[in-house]
């Protein structure tokens, strides 16, 4: 090997690292702009394949964020809705670890409440699919339609907010009749009337709109989608009037 071909090899090298150095930064400029197009993907998706898609490839962070989202929001509305609280102008003793307790039950809600309806019809949509059981992509999509209830439950913590203060009533301290009585006081309140409404319409658009895609993830038709869908989507708008 003559002198001419060592330097020419060492060319060769140097572009070579240049070359992947490059593609890497390419690759990360990508994976960062696409993370900022997440949304703009998602509603400019040319079929529900391709929604579908890209739910899969971004993975199970973004609806577990969206989750946690309405965990805390749902949390904060029901810590505003809460008799006591409302009494006490939602300033008192201890009114953090009440707010902290609020806040984890709001998680535990909006988890529960999801992995409940888009489980129950994945199952339903497995039964009637020949060639799917159980798809997990049916809980990531479900994070995302479940992101439709943020702004709602944004508004009816603003409307709690405005529900006259009932008596003090004091949970272990007072009869438990009047601890109920100040519950169903706020429940039957018009501005929780208008919460119950808002909230029966976002569910039946989460239906709505979950329709195509248990079609194309069961590879089921119309009619078995509406099949597994509106039993499920009737019981939670019934749960939510009642509750």
């Amino acid at each position: 090997m003559t002198v001419d071909d060592i330097t020419e090899y060492g060319r060769e090298t140097d572009a070579d690292s240049e070359a992947a150095a490059n593609v890497s930064g390419r690759g990360v400029g990508v994976t960062d702009r696409t993370w900022r197009r997440l949304g703009h993907e998602l509603t400019n998706a040319r079929s529900i394949a391709d929604f579908v898609r890209t739910v899969e490839r971004y993975g199970w962070t973004p609806p577990l964020l969206a989750l946690t989202l309405l965990g805390g929001v749902r949390g904060v509305f029901e810590y505003l809705s809460e008799p006591f609280a409302m009494s006490q102008g939602y300033v008192f003793a201890g009114w953090q670890l009440a707010l902290g307790i609020n806040l984890l039950y709001g998680l535990f809600f909006v988890g529960f409440v999801c992995f409940l309806y888009f489980g129950v019809a994945g199952a339903i949509a497995g039964h009637l699919s020949e060639e799917t059981a159980m798809e997990t992509a049916m809980f990531k999509v479900g994070g995302y339609l479940m992101l439709l209830f943020v702004p709602v439950v944004i508004v009816s913590a603003a409307l709690a907010a405005t529900i006259p203060a009932p008596e003090i009533v004091v949970a272990g301290a007072e009869p438990v009749s009047e601890v109920v009585a100040s519950h169903e006081a706020v429940a039957d309140s018009p501005q929780m009337r208008v919460v119950g409404t808002m909230m029966a319409g976002v569910w039946i658009l989460v239906g709505f709109l979950l329709l195509p895609v248990v079609s194309e993830l069961y590879g089921i038709d119309k009619k078995q989608s509406v099949l597994s869908v509106l039993p499920v989507t009737l019981v939670a708008v019934v749960a939510t009037q009642l509750l």
